[in-house]
């Protein structure tokens, strides 16, 4: 199967080509095939078929397009794979001619022979790429593969010329019409004229080239099109002196992968068929990331758009403000002897603009410490392009000189692969799939960091890759596998080169942030870690973004690669004490706990409360406006709670391990994550158990039980449950008791049907004693689902009457939603469609609103049940539907169930 975008979009099988239609079909399978093996998102899919106007219902549009694509248009040759928040096309590379075309055009750089690649990748060339497709994103790619196109044909007739230069000719000729202010292409079709013989031909082009510039742009020739005209004027050799053409270009790195969106960015805004976008790019990034990689391999691929020469300098080796010092370097590579160069720096800057401006030239300046040291040395003459590469951002150019700033990241897991593929060979790498994702994982997808261990590797050919992810593994927080003799790709050296730069308050922020296990925080949390008010972490925080060495990410998230925390923390331990670093463990943790119960009393009102240690002095507790403020800050804190847990049991913080999971509990129940619960209060058992907390126990059973019952392990959720009504003995806690016994009914009542109503009873006069009504309610609804289930209609529809009003007179939301539920299940028993699918509805409504979205997406699949028994497919399809993207959000295997649900109606057996 070959995906076909350069054209019309068309999947071709078995040597016929179908065209993909209708358009929104297209653009969706052309926008996954671009990014071929990675997600893209849901929000980028809306814009790339939509635009800015996405219209309503598009989210549910575009799973029907889906879904066509998956059955309709890819069979069973690939498959569309549904991650968290988007999709990703699951096909070879090579089943797309995009990617296909750019392998082939960058095998020719090391060919002996350039012409066979470069002739096949424009074979696979039908036309105007995405030919038809509507919209900004299909214009703006159509835009870059036309580009690529004409950049490849030009290598291709360079080439070509001197062998056959009527076929260049016939190449370039129409590429002229369509181009006819690019010089480069002018260029090589005057000299491929001239090649041919065709000199008269070729003088008359050049004539009307320059024509057309002046008409147009009001400008001259530039230094490509004023080289070939000598030429076609010299009879013979050359007589005038050839002026210097530098070349200074390191060697460029050897395995060198991936990195394809940046380098058609660079290409776009460079010099080259049209003026430049711009004539400055800065690329930024983490140190390790691959910034001088990424420029000089841009820069040996385009030397062609720069006949006037190349020019480097490492600005590392010298000060910050040591401009002076590289600037006669620059003018010497230009030609300028020593003798002459002006003594005055003002002079030397002027000079060496004025030998820039009538010529294409192509400067690299890396590793700058800042603006300032590169400013005197920027090339922004029109033809030329300086390339910046710098391990601090350097906004203030976009400011002063209008660069361009390409901000680095870690490498995309696919490239990260190919990285080791480079090194390794696909075999190696095959033969250990596992192992390999794990020296993948632990690299961080880091160049640097995988480049160092691929080293070691390739120089090891017997070891197996287990052996080695294993070892890397059991290094844990230190770097020492990222360890070389030389300090230019020693990892600790190269990240030291970053800190040693920092003022004191940054570097301490640094070292404190190298103790959070995660891999994000809020500012607060690191204002707890550094002891600061939060307005006191803002600068040092924004200082270390700008040194690549954190990013903030809105909204005043901090994110800090996993190496860097591991640098991070090896620079806490040398320079802070045991005690300083425990104190920032504990102020941390505090921080969570207490922002987390705070929470709690905002999402989840009628939860009971645990009693609470007072902070630590300097550990910074959030405040929430809001059940949604409260709700984002448990989504984007969650994902860090199994890492502070094991930080909270190393350092012996039992409390702590014990508490933080109680607090998640409620927000992780209500995204369905069981066996995250189970994990988390695994956790909180133990540390529960080293305190001799029997209440403590008893809770962390009772959450562990409720996620068994909901994962349908019965036995288990009993074992649990009769524990913790064994540990409350003499503990005076009825509430908790009467909870634990009425979850254990759900469970008695698949198990041993006899004992459940007894449980809730037993639970139903528990809570009256203690006055508590919620929890009376809680239990009446129990009780009417038990009669249900036994036939009683009458009584059941009682209870479960009973238990809504008191639940909406108490203001519990959930409750209420949970009671409408078991009303419409009895009503449904009773073959009261309609009554039930109203208050299967109202159910759903109030589950949504108190973000109990797992138990929402439950009851819609029952509503669905409903809709089927009153004869109402096509809204039972839709409740279904509606169903699955939940469960979706939760990635619970429930939604293929109900899509095969689905299914089922529409392709019945």
């Amino acid at each position: 199967m070959l995906i076909r975008l350069l054209g019309p979009v068309e999947v071709e099988r078995s040597g016929q080509s179908r065209p993909v239609r209708p358009p929104q079909v297209a653009l969706a399978l052309a926008a996954l095939a671009w990014e071929v093996g990675r997600v893209v998102s849901v929000e980028s899919l809306l814009f790339r078929i939509w635009g800015e106007q996405v219209p309503p219902g598009a989210r549910r549009t575009l799973h029907t397009v889906i879904t066509r694509i998956r059955r309709d248009v890819l069979a069973d040759d690939g498959s569309v794979v549904h991650r968290l928040g988007g999709y990703l096309l699951d096909v070879d590379e090579s089943a797309v001619d995009v990617p296909r075309f750019r392998r082939l055009a960058d095998q020719a750089l090391a060919a002996p022979d350039p012409v066979p690649p470069l002739s096949e990748a424009l074979a696979l060339w039908r036309g105007d790429p995405l030919t038809g497709l509507p919209g900004e994103w299909a214009e703006r790619a159509r835009h870059r593969l036309r580009d690529a196109r004409k950049e490849t044909l030009l290598r291709w007739a360079r080439v070509v010329s001197g062998r056959d230069a009527a076929a260049a000719v016939a190449a370039l000729s129409p590429l002229a019409e369509e181009y006819p202010l690019d010089e480069l292409v002018a260029a090589a079709l005057i000299e491929a004229l001239h090649a041919w013989g065709r000199t008269a031909e070729a003088l008359t082009h050049f004539a009307r080239v320059r024509r057309t510039l002046a008409e147009e742009l009001g400008v001259e020739p530039g230094t490509a099109l004023q080289r070939v005209h000598r030429m076609l004027l010299r009879p013979g050799p050359a007589t005038e002196p050839a002026r210097l053409v530098p070349a200074q270009l390191p060697v460029g790195l050897r395995h060198f992968v991936g990195r394809a969106p940046e380098l058609e960015t660079l290409a776009a805004i460079a010099p080259g068929e049209r003026p430049a976008t711009a004539t400055v790019c800065a690329i930024s990034g983490p140190p390790g990331v691959g910034k001088s990689s990424l420029a000089l391999r841009w820069a040996h691929l385009h030397r062609d758009r720069f006949p006037d020469g190349q020019l480097y300098a490492d600005l590392g080796t010298v000060g910050p403000a040591d401009a002076a010092v590289v600037l006669p370097r620059l003018l010497g590579a230009l030609g300028v002897p020593e003798a002459q160069v002006p003594s005055g720096f003002e002079a030397q800057i002027g000079l060496y603009r004025s030998m820039l401006a009538c010529r294409r030239v192509l400067v690299v300046l890396d590793d700058a410490h800042d603006a300032a040291q590169v400013r005197p040395l920027l090339a922004t003459a029109p033809g030329c392009l300086t390339l910046v590469t710098s391990r601090s951002e350097l906004s203030g150019l976009a400011v002063t000189a209008g660069a361009y700033l390409l901000n680095l990241d870690v490498l995309p897991g696919d490239d990260a692969y190919r990285l080791l593929v480079a090194w390794l060979g696909e075999a190696r790498l095959a033969a250990e799939p596992a192992a390999t994702a794990r020296i993948i994982r632990r690299c961080g997808r880091l160049p640097l960091a995988l480049a160092i261990v691929a080293a070691q590797l390739a120089q090891r050919a017997d070891l197996p890759l287990g052996e080695a992810a294993a070892d890397l593994e059991r290094a844990g927080a230190d770097l020492e596998p990222f360890a070389h003799s030389d300090p230019a790709v020693d990892l600790r050296g190269v990240f030291g080169r970053s800190y040693q730069d920092l003022p004191a308050p940054a570097a301490r922020l640094f070292r404190r942030l190298g103790q959070h296990p995660g891999p994000h925080l809020s500012l607060p949390a690191a204002a707890s870690l550094a002891a600061l008010p939060v307005d006191s972490t803002r600068e040092p925080a924004t200082h270390l973004d700008r040194a690549n060495l954190i990013e903030i990410r809105a909204p005043g998230r901090l994110h800090l690669h996993d190496l860097l925390r591991v640098y991070a923390a090896e620079q806490g331990r040398a320079a802070d004490s045991r005690a300083v670093r425990r104190a920032a463990t504990r102020r941390l943790l505090d921080h969570y706990l207490h922002s987390a119960c705070a929470a709690n009393d905002v999402c989840y009102p009628h939860r009971d409360s645990l009693p609470l240690d007072p902070p630590a002095r300097g550990a910074v507790v959030e405040r929430f406006a809001g059940q949604a403020e409260a709700l984002r800050w448990y989504a984007d804190e969650s994902v860090a709670l199994p890492a502070l847990l094991a930080e909270a049991t190393a350092a012996g913080f039992d409390r702590h391990a014990w508490q933080l999971p109680w607090a998640f509990a409620e927000f992780m129940q209500r995204r369905g994550l069981w066996e995250e619960i189970l994990r988390t209060h695994a956790v909180a058992l133990d540390a529960a158990g080293r305190l001799g907390d029997r209440l403590a126990q008893a809770r962390c059973h009772n959450s562990i039980a409720r996620a068994h019952v909901r994962l349908g392990r019965d036995r288990e959720a009993v074992e649990h449950f009769e524990q913790a009504v064994e540990l409350h003995r003499d503990l005076g806690e009825p509430v908790l008791l009467a909870h634990i016994h009425l979850g254990l009914t759900v469970v008695l009542s698949r198990l041993r049907p006899g004992e459940a109503l007894g449980q809730t009873l037993h639970a139903l006069e528990l809570f009256r004693q203690a006055g508590d009504v919620v929890g009376e309610a809680r239990a009446l609804n129990n009780s009417g689902l038990l009669r249900a289930g036994t036939g009683e209609y009458d009584e059941a529809l009682a209870d479960c009457r009973r238990a809504q009003r008191l639940l909406a007179d108490h203001g519990y939301t959930q409750g209420e939603g949970h009671a409408w539920d078991s009303v419409a299940h009895v009503l449904h028993l009773k073959g009261d469609f309609a009554g039930a699918v109203a208050c299967f509805e109202r159910a759903v409504e109030l589950l949504r609103d108190c973000d109990d979205r797992h138990a929402a997406a439950e009851t819609l699949v029952r509503l669905g049940e409903t809709h089927v028994r009153a004869g109402d497919i096509a809204a039972a399809l839709d409740v279904w539907k509606q169903a699955a993207e939940f469960f979706d959000a939760f990635d619970d295997a429930k939604a293929a169930q109900v899509r095969d649900r689905v299914a089922a109606f529409h392709h019945p057996a």
